[in-house]
C-alpha cells in the first residue's frame, strides 16, 4: 500500500530530521539520509518505489514552478553589477578549472562537464538561512551574497533547460524540426494563457481558496501541455512559473503552495537518496568524493575570492562572501537527477554527486556559522587579498567624530553631521559609498572596521564620538574595545539588532546602544497619537 510506504519514509525523515536538528544541521541531508535508508534496510516494494518516483517528479516540479514564479525580472534591476559580474566569472572559472580537475580524476568529458556545472552551484536555502540566523542579511556582505547567489540560480535554471537538448546522445534533423515546430506552437499558446490570465486577474484573486485551485489546476494543465509538445518536465515547471512572475496574485501563489512543494520535495530528496548504493563504496569511490569535496569546499571559495580580489573588495567582505560557495547546492541535486534521466550519469555518479552533497553541505554549514573565528585564525595568511587603495593621511588632522557605516542609519546620521558642520570622517567597505562620499568632498577610510590597519589610520585620540551604524555585535564589542583603550573617555555610540546584544553592549562600556526597529517603531506610534 501507498499509505505503508509513506509510513516508513516519513518515520525515518522525523527521525533523522530530530537528529540534525539537535546537531545544527541543514535537514536536505537528513531527507536524503533518510532515502539512503528507505532503499537498503526497509522492505520497500515496487509499489512503493514507484510512489516515491512519482511524488519526487511532482515535488521537482513544484520547486522549479515556484522558483519561476519568484524570478521577477524586475527584481534583477536592484542586484548590484559587481554581484552579477561575480556570480557569472565564478560560474565560468569553476566549470572550467572543475572540469579538467575531473578530467585528471578519470571521469569522461560529458560527466566532467556536468559535474563540473552541478558542483559550481552553491546553496541559496542554506546560505541565506545561515545568515539570517545571524542577523547578517541586511550587511553589505550579506546583500553581496544574496545578489551572487540570485546569479547562481538563473545559470542553474537555464541549464536545466539547455543541458537535455546539448547532452542527448543524438538528435537528428526530424528531432529538430520537431522541437522547432513544438516551440513554435508553444509561443501562441503562451500568449493566449497570458491574455486568459490577465482577463481574469481580479476573479481569480478575489477569493484565495478560488486561487488556490487556480494555481494547483494552471500547474498540472501547463505540465500536461508541455508534456504533449515533448518538453522536459524542467522546462515546462521553470516556463509556467515565469509566465506567473509579474502577476499581483504571485506572491499568494507562493505562499499558498509552499507547504505542499515542502512535502513532495521531500519526497524527492528521499528518492535521490535511495539511488545511493553501498555497492559502489570502495577506495576509488570514497578518495574521488573526498578529493571533489575538497575541490568544493576549499577552491570554489578560492576562485571567487580570486575574482573579489579584482574589484578591490576589502578582505573581510572578500572572506565571508567566498566562504558562501563552498557547498552544493539543492541544484546539484536536481541536476544529478536530470542527468541519470538522459543517460549521462549512471548510478554510480548519482551515489557519488550526493556522498559529495553530504560532505561539503556538513563541512560549510559550521565553517559558515563560525567564519567570524575562522576568519581572525587565517586572516594573517590572507595578504594577497590586501586592497591596494590610496590611504587617507588623517592622523594631524582634528576628528571630532568617526562614523563607521554610512548605508541607511550612517546616511541619515552623516546628513546631520553635514548640516552641522561637524569635523568627522566616515569608514565605510562599500565602494560605492565611499565614491558618493568622497564626490561630497567628505572624509572617508575605505576600508573594513575589523582592519588593525585601517583604525591606526585614525586619529582617536582627538575624537570625541565613536558611532558604529553597523549591526554586527562582535565587530561592536571590537570596537568598543579597541577604543576604550586608546581614550576611556570617548564616546561609544552603536546599533543592535535585538535587546539582548543591547543590554551585553552597555555591560561592556558602550555609552549608548540603539535598535533601529525599536526607534522606528516608537517615532510610528507618536505620529500615530498626534493623529488623533
Amino acid at each position: 500500500m501507498i499509505l505503508n510506504s509513506l509510513v516508513l519514509v516519513f518515520i525515518l525523515v522525523f527521525f533523522f530530521s530530530f537528529l540534525f536538528v539537535i546537531i545544527n544541521q541543514p535537514l536536505l541531508i537528513a531527507y536524503i539520509l533518510s532515502g539512503v535508508f528507505v532503499s537498503h534496510l526497509l522492505p520497500l516494494n515496487e509499489i512503493g518505489y514507484r510512489t516515491l518516483e512519482s511524488f519526487s517528479e511532482i515535488g521537482l516540479a513544484l520547486l522549479l514552478f515556484l522558483v519561476g514564479i519568484e524570478l521577477n525580472l524586475r527584481l534583477l534591476k536592484e542586484i548590484s553589477k559587481k554581484a552579477v559580474l561575480i556570480g557569472v566569472l565564478q560560474e565560468v572559472l569553476t566549470i572550467i578549472l572543475g572540469f579538467f580537475f575531473l578530467i585528471l580524476l578519470g571521469f569522461q568529458i560529458k560527466e566532467s562537464i556536468i559535474l563540473a556545472a552541478a558542483l559550481s552551484f552553491s546553496s541559496t536555502a542554506i546560505v541565506l538561512k545561515i545568515f539570517s540566523d545571524k542577523k547578517e542579511l541586511e550587511t553589505y556582505h550579506g546583500r553581496l551574497i544574496i545578489g551572487f547567489m540570485i546569479v547562481q540560480d538563473l545559470i542553474a535554471l537555464i541549464s536545466f533547460i539547455f543541458f537535455p537538448l546539448i547532452f542527448k546522445e543524438s538528435l537528428n534533423l526530424n528531432e529538430l524540426r520537431s522541437l522547432l515546430v513544438s516551440v513554435l506552437i508553444l509561443l501562441p499558446i503562451l500568449y493566449l494563457i497570458h491574455q486568459f490570465i490577465k482577463k481574469l486577474e481580479k476573479l481569480i484573486s478575489s477569493s484565495l481558496e478560488f486561487l488556490f485551485i487556480f494555481a494547483l489546476f494552471y500547474f498540472f494543465s501547463f505540465l500536461y501541455l508541455t508534456k504533449l509538445l515533448n518538453f522536459s518536465l524542467e522546462t515546462g515547471a521553470l516556463i509556467s512559473g515565469l509566465l506567473l512572475a509579474n502577476y499581483s496574485f504571485s506572491k499568494e501563489i507562493i505562499s499558498r503552495l509552499k507547504p505542499l512543494r515542502d512535502f513532495f520535495l521531500i519526497i524527492f530528496f528521499v528518492f535521490l537518496g535511495s539511488k545511493f548504493s553501498f555497492q559502489f563504496l570502495d577506495a576509488d569511490f570514497i578518495l574521488k568524493s573526498i578529493l571533489i569535496s575538497i575541490f568544493v569546499i576549499v577552491f570554489n571559495p578560492l576562485i571567487v575570492m580570486f575574482i573579489m580580489r579584482l574589484f578591490n573588495f576589502p578582505k573581510r567582505i572578500n572572506f565571508i562572501v567566498s566562504l558562501s560557495s563552498g557547498q552544493a547546492s539543492e541544484f546539484s541535486f536536481v541536476l544529478f537527477n536530470l542527468s541519470e534521466k538522459i543517460n549521462i550519469f549512471n548510478r554510480e555518479l548519482v551515489s557519488m554527486g550526493s556522498f559529495v552533497g553530504f560532505i561539503t553541505i556538513f563541512v560549510s554549514t559550521y565553517l559558515l556559522y563560525y567564519y567570524e573565528k575562522i576568519y581572525n585564525l587565517v586572516k594573517n595568511y590572507l595578504r594577497f587579498l590586501d586592497v591596494n587603495v590610496e590611504e587617507k593621511k588623517l592622523s594631524k588632522e582634528k576628528i571630532e567624530i568617526v562614523l563607521f557605516g554610512c548605508d541607511r542609519v550612517g546616511g541619515i546620521i552623516k546628513n546631520f553631521l553635514k548640516e552641522k558642520n561637524k569635523n568627522f570622517v566616515v569608514v565605510d567597505y562599500n565602494y560605492e559609498i565611499v565614491k558618493n562620499l568622497e564626490k561630497e568632498n567628505l572624509n572617508v577610510i575605505y576600508g573594513d572596521a575589523e582592519e588593525i590597519d585601517v583604525l591606526e589610520n585614525i586619529n582617536f585620540q582627538e575624537a570625541k564620538i565613536v558611532i558604529s551604524t553597523i549591526p554586527n555585535k562582535n565587530l561592536n564589542i571590537f570596537l568598543l574595545d579597541y577604543i576604550k583603550k586608546i581614550k576611556k573617555e570617548i564616546i561609544f555610540i552603536c546599533v543592535a539588532s535585538r535587546e539582548e546584544e543591547k543590554k551585553e553592549l552597555e555591560k561592556l562600556g558602550a555609552d549608548l546602544v540603539v535598535i533601529p526597529y525599536t526607534l522606528g517603531g516608537e517615532y510610528l506610534a507618536k505620529k500615530i497619537e498626534n493623529i488623533n
